[in-house]
Parts: structure tokens; sequence; C-alpha cells
């Protein structure tokens, strides 16, 4: 396959699983705060500290991406080392490692890494601004927005504690 139509196929997988999720994002309005001081940055960083999955989709359909794994490694009270991997449709390998900052109410990351099939790859970034990880009861909603292969994707995924 050359460069440009896996870049092509990639973009047209990667579009598709973003409009099929966009549909799933739940909207959290006035979401009660804890009152100040009751709880310290390292309690709340341990709402995303573990190792996370989404619902394994074997293979993934045209339209989709699965087996997402996400682990959340603290560096300090404030702060975490974030490695994920994915399969999306057509085979898609999706590989990366970033870091967080913990936000008022979200862990704030930015990641880099790879997407691959057979054996052409292509980077993917995902800058700090727009990425969240968001707690949703015993789930985290993972919020991203970014580059792969120099186009424009975003979506969000709901994964588990495994």
């Amino acid at each position: 396959m050359t460069t440009r139509r896996f870049t092509q196929a990639l973009f047209f997988s990667l579009a598709v699983a973003a409009a099929s999720t966009g549909c799933e994002i739940i909207t959290k309005q006035n979401s009660p705060t804890a009152p100040s001081g009751s709880t310290s940055s390292s309690l709340k960083m341990d709402a995303f500290v573990g190792s996370w999955a989404s619902s394994a989709v074997t293979p993934p359909s045209p339209s989709s991406c699965g087996n997402l794994q996400y682990t959340v490694t603290p560096t300090s009270a404030s702060s975490a080392n974030v490695t994920f991997s994915a399969t999306c449709a057509g085979g898609l390998q999706v590989n990366g490692t970033g870091v967080g900052t913990l936000g008022a109410s979200s862990l704030n990351w930015s990641a880099q890494g790879t997407v691959s099939q057979g054996g052409i790859a292509c980077p993917f970034v995902f800058p700090s601004g727009s990425n969240t990880a968001v707690s949703e009861g015993a789930a985290l909603r993972v919020n991203y927005s970014g580059t792969i292969c120099g186009l424009p994707v975003s979506g969000s995924e709901l994964v588990n504690k495994k």
C-alpha cells in the first residue's frame, strides 16, 4: 500500500470513528464541586491513576476503534505519565505516550506516538490544551484532539478500570 493510500485510508477510518464516537459524548452540566480543602491533589489524582480499557471490538467495525488500553502513572501529586494503545478500523495500530497535569476537574494531557499498518507508520500529535480525561463515575471519558499523519482528528472514548 502506498503512503498516500495509507494516509487516505487512515484519515477515512479515523474520521468515521470520530464521527461515530462523537454521538456517545455525555455532557455534564452543573456538576457539583467538592468543598474547598476537602480533598488534596493526590486524592484527586487517584481518580485517574491505574490501567483502563475500553470495550474490545475484535475486529473493530469500519467505524470504530477498540481494545483501547490507557494507563496513568503518577509522577507527583499533580502530574502523571500516560501510555495507551488501540486497534482501529482496517487493522490500524495506535501507540503513544504523554504527560498529564491535574486540572480543576480533569486530567489535562498531551501525547505523541505512531499509527501503523503493516510496515508503514506515521506520527500523531495530541498537543496540550484540548485533551482531557474526565471522571464519569467508575469510568473515564478520554477526549482527544490533534493530528494524525498531518490530518486533524478529534473524538472521545469511555474507558473502565481494569
